[in-house]
């Protein structure tokens, strides 16, 4: 319904009115404009709406109309959708079968067999040669590791068999005490600890500097000054660690070498069985050849 205060010349006026002095209808009608467009002060207004008549309306009315028809029309012809091929069509859902031929898995005759294309791969494939050359790589690896620790261990035992000259039997000689002389004096002391042999190991001789040997020297009174043993325990410890590097080195070449002798061995008795198949092939497809000739002359 249009609201109570609005005025009659804001709509579209009505028609057909001929008595001015008629009164105006009520613009609140529960039944809307049905049987009151001929009245005088009839507002065109739609049950349902809140808004009155207006002078658009008779043109969406027109325009309604002529979507109404329009559908109901046929469609107009359009050129022709290009030919849709049924095998190219994608199903909805997966096929219950695959498109193609399965493989053949079990092979009637030896001909068939070597001429398997995943057949003849399996058997002439250079995976094993590969493995076999990796393998000799790394045993050649180690074999430089090894030649290099066995030098050191040869440097270390020639130096403690090689004899310094300190260690000579003279050197060793003590200076005895004289007996008329009951005084000694620091420079006898320290020539006696200068004649002293260096009773090092070998190793620490060869690496370590002599400031840094840890030895016990004769005639040395203890001193609570002395140089710390963190380089030899340094020494010790690389030396340890070496000689464990040597033996799972050695572990290491052994189980290299049984993996290369299975790989002769997997080879080997491939390249028998595929010689023995071959041959089995070559005489069916020789025999199939004489039949097929023994037909023809016949």
């Amino acid at each position: 319904l249009p609201p109570l205060n609005d005025s009659n010349l804001w709509f579209y006026p009505s028609h057909g009115v001929d008595d001015e002095n008629a009164p105006d209808i009520n613009p609140g009608a529960p039944m809307g404009n049905w049987g009151c467009k001929n009245l005088k002060g009839a507002r065109w207004v739609r049950s349902g709406k809140m808004a009155a008549w207006g002078p658009d309306l008779e043109d969406e009315e027109a325009q309604r109309s002529r979507k109404r028809l329009k559908m109901m029309l046929p469609p107009p012809p359009r050129s022709p959708s290009p030919p849709i091929l049924p095998h190219l069509e994608r199903s909805p859902s997966p096929a219950l079968i695959a498109p193609h031929v399965p493989p053949m898995t079990d092979h009637t005759t030896y001909t068939a067999f070597i001429m398997d294309k995943s057949v003849t791969h399996t058997f002439r494939s250079k995976l094993l040669e590969e493995l076999e050359n990796v393998t000799n790589g790394l045993i050649q690896g180690e074999a430089t590791m090894k030649r290099a620790l066995g030098k050191l261990w040869e440097a270390v035992r020639a130096a403690h068999d090689r004899r310094s000259p300190d260690d000579t039997p003279e050197a060793l000689t003590f200076i005895t005490k004289q007996e008329d002389d009951m005084q000694t004096d620091d420079d006898d002391k320290a020539r006696r600890l200068a004649r002293a042999p260096d009773l090092s190991p070998a190793v620490q001789k060869i690496f370590l500097p002599k400031n840094n040997r840890t030895a016990p020297q004769p005639f040395a009174e203890p001193n609570q000054y002395m140089i710390p043993r963190q380089p030899q325990d340094i020494l010790d410890k690389s030396l340890v660690t070496l000689r464990e590097l040597q033996d799972d080195g050695r572990e290491y070449i052994e189980r290299l070498q049984e993996i290369r002798e299975y790989l002769g061995e997997i080879k080997a008795q491939r390249d028998v069985v595929w010689t023995h198949i071959r041959s089995r092939a070559l005489s069916e497809m020789q025999n199939a050849a004489i039949s097929a000739h023994d037909d023809l002359v016949a």
